[in-house]
């Protein structure tokens, strides 16, 4: 299948200051899955260069002020020249094109009057973190979206996934962290430099705190799972149906009843309380201030099910969570 993908990229846009912050996750790494399926036959355009190994090594991209640290989502196709890029519209003109996906519609609806009077079938992707729709082009094609909370015709849910060659083989059986030492909203805690050090701490951990952040869905969520740490997930019970459609909310709500003592131990005035107003657990807190920590070895040995239940998600990502489902799941769509 040749499929057209338009990025939100601008050719000087590398030459703005704020440039590395703005990538779309949603976008880079749904562009990912097609790849995966479909090859060279999927057109990046301009071209999202910060994904692929070699031509971020050339341009020699500052990681540094890069959104996430380029965690997961950079480096994780190979070939920048190798795609041909050229004579764009005229591909358009001709039908060259079976199907044409605009990665991050509100930023960019580059080709968008051409390509609505081709033969291409068209999809939108909105991966912002609001739950507003931009409703203008839904008569044009299938509209994605990630923070999706109603539904309306031509649109359809989507969720952030993960390559599958990051996604752990096989769980760490002998974890040393009972929770994760880096907990959101706590700056201090983000201390890891390289994607290796950074999934090496979840997955030497039992259990990794998460929350929603401005939107429900976020590449944590995935990083936590695909390493085989178990999340504890704050107010998961709250979260949209339509939202984060394919992430096993089910299993994680489960995790979080049956684990959640565990935050109890954790100090929540930073997080919990003025996050989610949880006075219960500021009165837990005060209760076990003085008790002894429990360490990873013993609540094994209290909990040896903890296994089964991290082979249990790490499994379920690797089968519904990875950037080539996503693009499966369009195609099931549009089909």
């Amino acid at each position: 299948m040749k499929i057209l993908f338009i990025t939100f990229h601008k050719k000087d846009d590398e030459n703005q200051p704020n440039f590395y912050r703005f990538a779309d996750y949603l976008g880079d790494l749904t562009l990912h899955g097609f790849r995966e399926l479909y090859g060279e036959d999927v057109i990046d355009f301009p071209g999202s260069w910060h994904l692929y190994k070699d031509e971020a090594e050339k341009r020699k991209i500052n990681k540094d002020i890069i959104w996430g640290r380029g965690f997961t989502y950079t480096n994780i196709l190979d070939n920048f020249d190798n795609i041909n890029r050229e004579d764009i519209k005229n591909k358009i003109k001709s039908n060259y094109f079976e199907l044409i996906v605009y990665g991050s519609i509100r930023r960019s609806d580059l080709f968008l009057d051409i390509a609505v009077n081709s033969k291409s079938k068209i999809i939108f992707i909105d991966g912002h973190d609001d739950t507003y729709i931009e409703k203008k082009f839904l008569k044009h094609g299938l509209y994605f979206k990630r923070e999706y909370i109603e539904t309306t015709k031509n649109v359809e849910p989507i969720n952030l996934s993960v390559p599958k060659s990051k996604i752990l083989k096989s769980i760490d059986i002998k974890p040393i962290h009972l929770v994760a030492p880096l907990i959101p909203g706590k700056s201090k805690t983000y201390i890891y430099k390289n994607e290796e050090d950074y999934y090496k701490m979840y997955q030497k951990s039992i259990f990794g705190i998460t929350y929603k952040k401005t939107g429900w869905d976020c590449m944590r969520h995935y990083e936590i799972l695909m390493n085989g740490c178990l999340p504890l997930f704050l107010d998961i019970e709250n979260c949209p149906v339509l939202t984060m459609k394919n992430l096993p909310k089910k299993k994680i709500i489960e995790i979080k009843k049956n684990y959640e003592f565990i935050l109890n131990k954790r100090n929540p005035f930073k997080i919990f309380i003025k996050r989610f107003q949880k006075k219960t657990i500021l009165i837990e807190y005060l209760k076990y201030l003085f008790s002894a920590k429990i360490s990873a070895e013993e609540f094994l040995l209290k909990n040896p099910e903890i296994f089964e239940t991290k082979e249990d998600i790490l499994s379920f990502t690797k089968k519904n969570l990875t950037t080539e489902i996503t693009a499966k799941n369009i195609l099931s769509y549009i089909k």
